[in-house]
């Protein structure tokens, strides 16, 4: 029997207040400064204003009582990292080796644009510190001392992220798989989706999957399943929509609820029966991934529009989004997409009503957040790939 819940689906139709990143693949940079000494995550800021209930922090080297607090700044001016004040502090926590996360009694309230920042108050030796991971222009600064005030004027670690996430609920939308179905198509295919679930670095994650249909606002009613897996063992669905006991196309969120992400890989593909299948591998794709006001993507028509069939998916977030669309033959218009809504449309929805090969769609965003991409099938073969709208 396959175990279905409806509970707490609402998390996903609606984005979290966060406040600095945790990683799905977090190795062990580690800081062994003299203490005390705090850890800012500078590139990461809160996203909204609210309150802080739960934070998670990475930990190694060892364990201890009294090992860290956990801190938030507020940057002087927005947008200028020149000094800070204290806007509040919890601790000291039990420092544990691997994964700590702790529940803020009470909350700390946030501003957007305000810090996150780990104090460590023993030494490495005797405690170890938190983690930071490896991530391409990010930034973290290390600062002597149990701050409250001063000046962003310490050690910079660029390209490093500090492993240190708040967040004011316990559910937190880690990721999308954009597309996702069991479903007929064309030209005798029919698509499946096959998922797997991984906890790196050691550790449990747990959390859930919700499947939200193609084409209506997503709905608390909506179908999830919850998961939980370590380290040594995984989960795999060879038809994760089939197992959630629905049909045709749709998105996939993944939801934790102790504080990290897991490592979630798609493949969509094309079930041939005894002849096998085809098709391609679907990462997750991170809200601050998403597409926003400003950014600029570009999609490419096929190479021959009568061997291959395009279409194009458009998956948003809590915000709804507005788009313009420019072809290379002059033609320019804009579409709207509502909040928490997936579609995948033709060609001609999108707005080409006679696509020619290889020509260049450039997509201008002009409010909201989105995920884009556009799927491609061979007419023959039913062999199918996909390229997700990367900012430009």
């Amino acid at each position: 029997m396959v175990f279905l819940c409806t509970l707490f689906a609402s998390a996903a139709t609606a984005q979290t207040v966060t406040i600095g990143s945790q990683s799905v693949n977090a190795g062990a940079i580690l800081n062994s400064a003299t203490p005390p000494f705090t850890l800012i995550d500078l590139s990461h800021p809160a996203t909204a204003n609210g309150t802080i209930n739960y934070v998670s922090v990475g930990w190694g080297g060892g364990s201890c009582t009294g090992g860290f607090k956990v801190k938030i700044l507020r940057p002087a001016a927005t947008n200028t990292l020149t000094t800070f004040t204290l806007a509040g502090e919890r601790g000291p926590f039990t420092a544990l080796a691997g994964r700590n996360r702790v529940q803020l009694t009470p909350p700390l309230d946030v501003q957007k644009g305000d810090l996150i920042a780990v104090t460590m108050l023993q030494t490495f030796a005797t405690c170890g510190s938190a983690k930071s991971w490896f991530n391409s222009g990010s930034t973290t600064m290390r600062l002597n001392g149990d701050v409250s005030s001063g000046s962003f004027n310490g050690f910079y670690f660029r390209d490093q992220a500090l492993g240190a996430r708040g967040s004011d609920t316990a559910e937190v939308l880690e990721g999308v798989i954009a597309a996702a179905g069991s479903v007929q198509g064309a030209n005798g295919s029919f698509f499946r989706t096959s998922l797997q679930i991984a906890c790196p670095y050691g550790g449990q994650c747990t959390g859930t999957i919700a499947f939200h249909p193609a084409g209506t606002p997503f709905s608390p009613a909506d179908q999830i399943i919850p998961y939980t897996v370590t380290g040594q063992n995984g989960t795999a669905y060879t038809d994760v929509v089939e197992h959630m006991g629905k049909s045709g196309l749709g998105t996939l969120d993944v939801i934790s609820n102790d504080g990290f992400p897991p490592l979630v890989i798609a493949r969509v593909y094309n079930d041939s029966g005894a002849n096998g299948t085809s098709g391609f591998t679907e990462e997750m794709i991170r809200p601050a991934d998403f597409l926003r006001a400003g950014d600029v993507a570009i999609l490419v028509t096929p190479l021959d529009t009568g061997a291959f069939r395009m279409n194009i998916g458009v998956r948003t977030l809590s915000n709804a989004a507005n788009i313009t669309i420019q072809y290379a033959d002059g033609t320019v218009l804009t579409k709207d997409f509502p909040a928490n809504t997936f579609n995948q449309l033709t060609l001609a929805q999108f707005g080409d009503p006679a696509p020619v090969p290889s020509q260049q769609i450039a997509i201008i965003v002009n409010s909201g957040e989105l995920a884009l991409y556009a799927s491609t099938t061979d007419n023959k073969t039913n062999d199918s790939s996909a390229r997700f709208a990367k900012r430009e």
